[in-house]
């Protein structure tokens, strides 16, 4: 199980495996946090999370993760690359879309709302405000549109971002905010999974 959040907020890396109700959850997460010995690496490690190179073609990444997936285990990633700390979502990086295509995991939309409130950039306080996960219906990326054409890594973390922005509200949906837009763009590109 491929399982694709939003990511606005510094806590999503936290919330979103803390209600998943497997323990062979795992998560991608920036390089810079498994620099050195700390505390903040060994705390990233305990909650099952390996390092990536982000914004790039990291190929350790991405044959762990495809190792994590043919295993039968579930994988935590942001498909956009970062947390956007305003707006709404952005274009995502092709990497998600990529694992998706070469693994055919099923992907678990996710729509986290409301962390950017409780824990902004550079805030070491949190404050108290609502959060909402949404768990959107599963997709699965196809490795072929009905024309015979192959699907690409951009078209398929599309199809990802798309199944996010469903289950997000309107004002947050950014350059998914044209549902029926990106949906004609990416038509025959995913399937629900069953």
């Amino acid at each position: 199980l491929l399982i694709c959040p939003n990511h606005f907020g510094t806590l999503d890396p936290a919330l979103v495996p803390a209600y998943m109700p497997r323990p062979d959850t795992w998560n991608m997460a920036k390089a810079e946090w498994f620099r050195g010995s700390g505390i903040v690496t060994w705390g990233f490690r305990q909650y099952h999370a390996f390092p990536v190179v982000r914004h790039s073609p990291d190929r350790s990444a991405l044959r762990r993760s495809l190792e994590i997936l043919k295993d039968g285990q579930a994988l935590i990633l942001y498909p956009e690359g970062t947390r956007i700390d305003e707006g709404g979502l952005r274009t995502p990086e092709p990497g998600a879309g990529y694992i998706a295509l070469r693994s055919q995991a099923a992907v678990l939309p996710v729509a986290v709302v409301g962390t950017r409130e409780v824990l902004p950039r550079h805030a070491y306080v949190p404050r108290r405000a609502p959060v909402t996960i949404t768990f959107g219906p599963p997709i699965r990326v196809r490795q072929l549109k009905p024309d015979g054409t192959r699907v690409t890594s951009a078209e398929a973390a599309g199809a990802i971002m798309l199944a996010v922005a469903k289950a997000l509200p309107a004002g947050l949906r950014g350059v998914f905010s044209d549902l029926a837009e990106v949906e004609a763009w990416l038509e025959g590109t995913y399937e629900p999974a069953l």
